[in-house]
């Protein structure tokens, strides 16, 4: 009786290492993939890759339909943004120009261009969520259209602590679903004839989210303003608010910020008995001493650059408010951008 006890307990446990070598297989194979798609040697990884290896993730030709590629289940619908009705236009949210933070198993990736969000129920509400359906649905269909998986599973925490480093909502607003928690989420990209589509999935036991991005360059719409557009909100309001772009962190001109100071020089330049303060605001992110001393720091790069041009400096001032004066409530991104300004103030 005592051989067959061992003999048995050793096919058990045999079997146990061959499932448990299986599984770290299969994780090991989609590691190795998206570390090849992703152009990073294990041994050296960057936190984050400029771009894909799209050489290595083969092109298709499938039919894909229109933007965003990606429809409700049968079963199931996509609601619209505030989840108190269907999407009528198959999106909860969409963004001409966004982002979704892509992750290889190693490293981030930022994919911008156009983007849909597309968050799931059943169709029937005293249905419960079936999210092994959902997962199966989906992934299949990204599968039969030649998407290539890129990472399954969790991303590790401490990752996801550095991602929000910079602003504590960076992983809510550009990762799908909620990768905090044990749930795990699959990232896609489909090298298509007609263009490059990365594809998130989160799913739990409630509900399921696809985030769609089609990969596109940013093109600037915002253009430097004249100097006699200056004048003419100095003349109406007192003030001119300037979007000038410095070097990150630092008080040192962009080429762009450059061109706005320039007809900063021509506006002075033409109105001789004109004195004003320049006057530095950030958001709310990091550090306020910091942000204080950044906002005027850069006013003085704004205030000594013209000088050096021959403008006078006793016609003017400059000054650093950091946070303190927000032109919009720092509840979003696109309000934060808003309150990164320099003001002209008459005196």
């Amino acid at each position: 009786m005592k051989k067959i006890a061992i003999l048995a307990l050793g096919i058990v446990l045999f079997s146990c290492k061959k499932e448990k070598d299986a599984v770290q297989t299969t994780t090991q194979s989609v590691e190795t993939e998206a570390n090849e798609v992703g152009g990073n040697a294990t041994a050296k990884t960057d936190f984050f890759i400029k771009d894909l290896d799209w050489s290595k993730i083969p092109e298709s030709s499938a039919n894909i339909g229109a933007f965003p590629y990606i429809t409700a289940p049968d079963g199931f619908v996509i609601l619209a943004d505030g989840h108190n009705a269907v999407a009528k236009n198959g999106m909860t949210v969409f963004s001409d120009f966004n982002k979704l933070i892509m992750y290889n198993g190693t490293s981030f990736y930022n994919a911008e261009g156009k983007k849909a969000e597309m968050h799931f129920k059943m169709a029937q509400e005293k249905n419960d969520f079936n999210q092994f359906k959902f997962d199966k649905s989906v992934d299949s269909y990204l599968e039969s259209i030649g998407a290539v998986l890129l990472f399954k599973g969790q991303i590790p925490k401490d990752k996801l602590t550095e991602l929000n480093k910079e602003d504590d909502r960076t992983v809510y607003n550009y990762i799908q679903g909620d990768p905090w928690n044990s749930d795990p989420v699959r990232h896609y990209a489909l090298n298509h004839k007609n263009g490059k589509i990365m594809f998130q999935i989160w799913s739990n036991s409630a509900t399921g989210e696809v985030g769609v991005v089609e990969l596109e360059g940013f093109k600037q719409t915002i253009k430097a303003p004249t100097a006699s557009e200056m004048q003419k909100d100095i003349e109406a309001k007192g003030k001119v608010v300037l979007d000038i772009n410095f070097d990150t962190d630092k008080a040192i001109l962009k080429p762009d910020g450059q061109k706005v100071v320039d007809e900063i020089y021509n506006l002075l330049s033409t109105n001789s008995s004109l004195k004003l303060s320049i006057e530095g605001h950030t958001d709310n992110t990091g550090n306020s001493q910091h942000n204080k001393q950044l906002s005027g720091e850069r006013a003085n790069t704004v205030m000594y650059i013209l000088a050096s041009k021959g403008i006078d400096i006793k016609r003017l001032k400059a000054a650093g408010f950091g946070a303190e004066n927000p032109l919009v409530p720092n509840d979003s991104e696109t309000n934060k951008a808003k309150n990164r300004r320099v003001e002209l103030v008459k005196f």
